[in-house]
């Protein structure tokens, strides 16, 4: 397994951990999604970027870039 799918699950992990304490702890109000929604409402920008960014992620690649010298 490679250190960026490694580096990816931890990151899932941790921000789902966290989720599940802050609203056992503070309520849905505090949770990521509603803080998320908030911020979007008050700072557009923010949805802007997340979709530029989710974007730059899931464009298509060639092949080779994905998987590597094919044999």
């Amino acid at each position: 397994m490679s250190l960026t799918v490694i580096f990816i699950i931890v990151m899932v992990v941790l921000i789902t951990v966290f989720d599940v304490w802050i609203i056992a702890k503070k309520g849905k109000t505090q949770s990521i999604s509603a803080v998320i929604i908030r911020s979007s409402k008050q700072y557009p920008l923010i949805t802007l970027l997340v979709g530029i960014l989710l974007g730059h992620l899931y464009w298509s690649m060639k092949t080779i870039d994905i998987y590597g010298k094919c044999q």
